[in-house]
């Protein structure tokens, strides 16, 4: 893995925050569509895509906050030797954060009988949330990381 720098979370927060909504969205849309594939599309799904769309975006806060949590505490001090460790930090705090969405989940769906399936759905959020937010604030990084590298032009 290539070794990113540092960086402050003040310079990180708002596009991981971007980021996060924007991926809740369309993966709550795309969950969604992809629910709705064997029924019949007469009726006008976007409605319902739009519907999916803002709860996937309420969904995805929680573990941009937890992510956002983790990156603070661990510079807490000092800011970290790199920013693999802060990627690898906000992978861990996104997949804390995701545990408040599971909670709601499991009281929801408390009275379904198969309980592999609300297992196998949970555990794939939480490593979805984690690898989402890894990936993404490595990318932010990157970045950042880029542009200070470009001479300043005049």
């Amino acid at each position: 893995m290539v070794s990113l720098p540092a960086q402050n979370l003040g310079r990180l927060f708002f596009p991981l925050f971007g980021i996060a909504v924007l991926t809740g969205a369309l993966l709550g849309a795309l969950s969604l569509a992809l629910s709705m594939v064997p029924e019949d599309w007469s009726a006008s799904p976007t409605p319902y895509l739009l519907m999916a769309a803002f709860v996937g975006a309420m969904v995805s806060l929680p573990p941009a906050i937890g992510a956002a949590a983790a990156v603070a505490i661990h510079g807490r001090k000092r800011l970290p030797s790199s920013g693999n460790r802060q990627a690898f930090a906000a992978a861990l705090g996104a997949a804390v954060g995701a545990i408040v969405p599971v909670l709601a989940y499991i009281s929801i769906n408390s009275f379904e009988p198969n309980v592999i399936t609300t297992v196998v759905t949970v555990t794939i959020f939480i490593l979805v949330c984690s690898c989402i937010a890894l990936v993404a604030f490595r990318g932010v990084l990157s970045i950042i990381s880029k542009r200070q590298k470009q001479p300043a032009e005049s």
